[in-house]
């Protein structure tokens, strides 16, 4: 499937944003399991139901990744549609994983020479 590379670029390229940020190791994996694992395993819909959230964190799960991801997997897995009725989560998890790609490019400014 071609939405798992799609996401794992834009994981670890969101990472490698924390590691530029980061002063630390520790700090860098601290910030990346507080940004990054904690919100896509509880928030995404993976373990809970987005629909049985208050409407406030309901919001928040907009901005996870991760919603986009396991969107995609539930409805290609589980229900059988096609990307023509998922083509926004598509979009969304591909532009996600464009900008952090440009981010951490960016960011990563040292050369090897």
């Amino acid at each position: 499937m071609l939405w798992q590379p799609i996401f794992l670029t834009g994981a670890l390229s969101l990472g490698i944003v924390i590691s530029i940020l980061a002063r630390t190791q520790l700090l860098a994996s601290q910030l990346a399991m507080v940004v990054t694992f904690l919100p896509s395993f509880l928030l995404s819909g993976f373990v809970y139901a987005i629909d049985n959230m208050p409407q406030a964190i309901q919001v928040m799960t907009y901005f996870i990744p991760a919603t986009y991801f396991v969107t995609l997997l539930k409805g290609i897995y589980l229900k059988g549609v096609g990307l023509e009725v998922l083509i926004l989560e598509a979009v969304l998890l591909t532009l996600f994983g464009i900008v952090m790609v440009i981010l951490a490019n960016v960011g990563f400014n040292k050369k090897l020479e």
